[in-house]
């Protein structure tokens, strides 16, 4: 037999056989943990551009807010309120901006206010010496649901102008005349609000606050691992 006929001795194959298959195995490890580091990368830059986009649609509620509260207004009510009410001072706390009610969204330069007709709807727009009707906008936390809900005044209370914004519930009880509460996102771990008066000092009564601080943590798991982002966004009223 020649030196090219010649194949590998049993003593060769089992010398080279385990050499393959350690460098097989280390190939598809770092290969395995490349991948990892590529999906986990990819799910924290996910989160965190959901954390800013939730952080991001706030603003227009923290702008146009006329005041920060610690409980809802007085002429508004919600059947599925908590034990106790509603209430800025829970754990994680409970953010309830009071905004003006306005006859379309808060970017429309023909928006108008809703007035509550204490006398009569005159001008046409509900001005004259009715009082501005305000709703209510509410961030909540359930478990790692960030919830929006809207508090307007009820259907009884005769006013001029309809309120643009309408009453949300709870996602079980939502229907045709309560849309259900805005869940936007299931992934909160960690939701804080600071307030701020006018010397820039922190205030623990938000209706003495000229602006607001929102600070969240977005948890998920991805490649068995938990991978987290964190985004926080402070805003002054325009409303002074």
């Amino acid at each position: 037999m020649t030196l090219k006929e010649r194949g590998f001795t049993l003593v060769e194959l089992l010398v080279i056989g385990p050499v393959m298959l350690l460098a097989t195995i280390t190939a598809m490890t770092f290969l395995f943990n490349q991948y990892g580091q590529i999906v986990k990368q990819d799910g924290q830059l996910r989160l965190q551009v959901e954390a800013q986009n939730i952080l991001f649609g706030f603003q227009d509620d923290l702008w146009f807010a006329n005041q920060f509260s610690s409980t809802i207004n007085a002429n508004l009510s919600d059947p599925y309120q908590p034990a106790g009410g509603w209430t800025n001072a829970t754990n994680p706390p409970t953010l309830i901006i009071s905004l003006t009610a306005l006859t379309t969204n808060q970017r429309d330069p023909n928006r108008q206010p809703v007035y509550i007709n204490e006398s009569t709807c005159t001008p046409p727009d509900g001005g004259g010496a009715n009082s501005i009707l305000y709703n209510n906008t509410i961030y909540f936390l359930e478990g790692t649901n960030l919830y929006k809900r809207t508090l307007t005044a009820p259907v009884s209370l005769a006013t001029c102008g309809t309120s643009f914004e309408k009453q949300t519930c709870p996602p079980p009880n939502g229907s045709s005349s309560c849309r259900a509460d805005a869940l936007l996102s299931d992934h909160v771990t960690s939701f804080s609000v600071t307030y701020y008066d006018t010397d820039n000092t922190v205030t623990t009564t938000p209706e003495s606050a000229e602006s607001v601080e929102v600070s969240m943590t977005l948890t998920d798991k991805a490649f068995g691992e938990d991978i987290t982002a964190n985004s926080s966004l402070r805003l002054r009223k325009l409303n002074q």
